[in-house]
């Protein structure tokens, strides 16, 4: 079960992001999962974060 993590086209810095002043400065790369939005219904992505499912 340790197997890398595939590619995933969030992964880099992207033009919506928002730093986290949570965490700490040397954490803050520009991706989603430090972005104030991350998982919120600002997020313009959270249906890529969510899935597909129809429950």
């Amino acid at each position: 079960m340790d197997e890398a993590l595939e590619p995933f086209e969030f992964s880099e810095p992207m033009p919506c992001y928002e730093s986290n002043r949570a965490i700490p400065a040397h954490l803050d790369d520009g991706r989603c999962v430090h972005c104030q939005k991350f998982l919120t219904l600002e997020c313009p992505y959270i249906g890529h974060f969510l899935g597909e499912d129809d429950e």
